[in-house]
């Protein structure tokens, strides 16, 4: 039996049969911003798309436009943040944007972007959220798939791991050691909804040590890095403001694997525990988890299992408002 099978999640209400559907934005919205490492102005423009289209990234800055789909096999670097790349051009820092889309349930989606790097705007998904918001969601009439954790699966390196389990609907437990003094250990854990996404996680920013704003810059990254779009932690304290919540920053790690999860082009159903991990494992984390959907060659005759009258990952809900700070 494979580690992660796909199935089709659906509902009872009352004698009919409900299957959970696809869905896409209702209609074309943009947003403008900075890219976080690039520095460049970019607008990307969300559009509705067909069912089973998933999310794919085109770049219309060029001439033919490029599309790079949103896939574990198109990720060509972790360093800091996601990039994708095909035919030798690249999307970079396309994990918040992609967990807006995760979390508010939006499974097929064109983003248009006329430079290469997905706006980093606050540093969050939460402007990403509002976009999809003032779009609305639209019902497909196609099934949605899910896929299922049926077996204990690990990524480790030393002492950072991450280790995924079966359960019924998806939770996250994720533990961070910053070794800074003003932020120690923090942890948390969720239990995934439409509503903890918008309302708990999509708010929380990025953010960089002030020690290691120079290196990354001559790394050629957070080039686009300012007190707008990034929490900045001297060794004393905040450099732009408060935060959001005393734990905002592993809540960010969250917002981070759930958009890269989401490389897989379907909801996970099942627990995530990590500890001290980032895109590097999340990437790792990810290609293992598409090496077990991947039929064995050595007993082809074994089908995933479709299972069809089990309770929705993410309940029916309308849209919510504005989340506060």
């Amino acid at each position: 039996m494979s580690k992660v099978e796909a199935e089709i999640r659906g509902s009872w209400r009352g004698k009919e049969r409900r299957v959970s559907h696809q869905h896409t934005v209702s209609q074309e919205v943009s947003l403008q911003g900075i890219g976080l490492h690039t520095g460049a102005r970019v607008e990307a423009i969300l559009k509705p798309a067909p069912t089973d289209h998933g999310i794919v990234f085109r770049r219309v800055d060029l001439n033919p436009p490029v599309s790079v789909e949103a896939k574990p096999d198109n990720v060509i670097d972790t360093r800091h943040a996601v990039t994708l790349g095909k035919e030798k051009v690249g999307v970079q820092t396309v994990e918040h944007l992609l967990a807006a889309l995760a979390g508010m349930g939006i499974d097929n989606c064109l983003i248009e972007l006329n430079g290469p790097e997905v706006p980093a705007v606050d540093g969050s998904a939460r402007p990403w959220v509002e976009l999809i918001q003032k779009a609305q969601r639209k019902r497909q009439f196609a099934p949605k798939t899910f896929l299922k954790v049926k077996e204990r699966i690990v990524v480790s390196d030393g002492p950072r791991f991450l280790q995924l389990v079966p359960s019924d609907k998806l939770m996250v437990f994720y533990t961070m050691s910053f070794g800074h003094p003003f932020l120690g250990e923090q942890s948390v854990a969720f239990n995934l909804s439409r509503r903890t996404f918008v309302e708990c996680i999509a708010p929380a920013r990025t953010y960089v040590l002030l020690q290691d704003v120079e290196r990354l810059r001559a790394m050629g990254l957070a080039q686009g890095g300012s007190l707008d779009n990034t929490i900045v932690i001297a060794e004393d304290g905040i450099l732009n403001g408060g935060l959001r919540w005393r734990d905002e920053l592993v809540r960010h790690k969250v917002l981070d694997v759930i958009g890269d999860l989401y490389l897989l082009g379907k909801p996970l159903v099942g627990t995530l525990i990590a500890y001290a991990a980032g895109h590097e494992l999340h990437i790792r984390l990810v290609q293992e988890i598409q090496k077990h959907l991947e039929p064995k060659r050595a007993n082809s005759a074994a089908p995933s299992l479709i299972e069809r009258l089990v309770t929705p990952l993410v309940p029916g809900a309308e849209m919510l408002e504005k989340p506060a700070t």
